[in-house]
């Protein structure tokens, strides 16, 4: 199936948001001195990853757990989801501890290590791998459940709202009960975040089960409106000020509901972009390249933390120039390192797992979402 161009753009567009907060954080200015800027872009990158993933996934598991409503159908999909990212992680974990730091406990290894700032020190940008695995893990049982209803489309819906509604009731009970700071208490913490995912899910099963109201209404001009002027004001303004302001850890909002809001105008966006973006005439001069970025996004998120660190150590001066310099050299090696591992690491684990779930899969036209956009993660 021909990738959506749309839904490249969104991943290529996060993954951009996020090299730029770590670009700027590490060459720019003193990395623990963080500007507002850049926690809104790299919050809003990994935001967008986060409901794409979703959506991406929702779409499969409608048609492999919900439809079906097959526990066999639910272990093909986790072997094919860890065959995907599992193997990549690893790497990066393996030349974290080889080449970066030798601290690392087995926490990091089965995507725990949230629980742990020590822990999550390690390979600081795993921690939305690991909310994402979990995620994998997790929400496709209570699907898997909805699809021995024999009203599926009623029951699928009901556990999604249910689980929009459980995991925002669980941030509200753990901000009054232990009043967390809201970055490493709230927004990495594996059980209050899994809602934002799950309006990706939702997003998939409207589109699903009601494809004539996801093109009028989901993906219409207006819900594009609402969705880029709820980003500007939910994820721009409020986090910018909050952050500069250094109220977002006291900020009852800001630990609860903005996150539902922000997955909401995210989850419209994607619509969309899904729906219209790959009409636009002047997108294929682009494709190539946005398709490109798209395809290594994973890659580029799992390795570019270390390649930043290691060549900031060499930014001694002041100079624009200099860091520019040292941040250039650095891209072009993540990008060169992402494209070796890509083609001779990841392709022939991919047809591997091919292999091994041929008799227990459908042929790739038959996916909802097609192989090509399976979430690339973290998409």
């Amino acid at each position: 199936m021909e990738r959506n161009a749309g839904l490249d753009l969104i991943r290529s567009s996060a993954i951009l948001l996020v090299l730029l907060c770590h670009g700027l954080g590490f060459f720019f200015m003193t990395y623990r001195d963080f500007n507002p800027f850049n926690y809104v872009t790299g919050y809003l990158g990994v935001e967008l990853f986060f409901v794409l993933s979703g959506f991406l996934i929702g779409r499969i598991l409608l048609q492999e757990v919900v439809e079906n409503g097959s526990l066999s159908r639910l272990g093909v999909f986790y072997v094919r989801r860890w065959f995907r990212t599992l193997p990549l992680y690893w790497l990066a974990v393996a030349m974290t501890y080889l080449f970066v730091t030798h601290r690392m406990d087995a926490t990091n290894l089965v995507f725990l290590q949230n629980f742990d700032e020590e822990h999550l020190a390690f390979l600081p940008i795993s921690w939305s791998l690991s909310i994402e695995e979990w995620f994998y893990l997790l929400i496709p049982l209570p699907l898997l459940l909805a699809g021995k209803f024999r009203r599926k489309p009623a029951a699928f819906f009901t556990v999604s709202a249910l689980l929009i509604v459980f995991f925002p009731a669980l941030r509200m009970i753990e901000v009054h009960a232990h009043q967390p700071v809201w970055d490493y208490g709230v927004r990495k913490q594996i059980p209050l975040r899994l809602d934002s995912l799950v309006f990706g899910v939702l997003l998939a099963g409207i589109k699903t089960y009601h494809a004539a109201f996801y093109r009028k209404y989901v993906a219409g001009k207006a819900a594009l409106a609402i969705a880029v002027a709820g980003l500007a004001y939910f994820s721009g303004y409020l986090v910018y000020t909050g952050i500069a302001d250094q109220t977002m850890d006291r900020s009852w909002f800001g630990r609860t509901l903005l996150f539902s809001l922000v997955s909401l105008c995210i989850a419209l966006l994607i619509a969309a972009a899904e729906t219209h973006i790959p009409r636009m005439a002047p997108l294929p001069k682009l494709r190539g390249f946005i398709g490109f970025v798209s395809a290594q996004s994973y890659g580029y998120y799992l390795f570019h933390w270390n390649l930043f660190v290691w060549f900031s150590k060499e930014n001694t001066t002041a100079s624009v120039g200099h860091s520019l310099y040292l941040l250039v050299c650095a891209l072009v090696l993540l990008v060169a390192f992402t494209f070796v591992a890509h083609r001779w690491f990841e392709v022939p684990i991919m047809r591997a797992r091919d292999l091994l779930t041929k008799k227990s899969t459908r042929p790739a036209s038959s996916y909802p979402a097609g192989r090509d956009n399976e979430p690339l993660k973290f998409d």
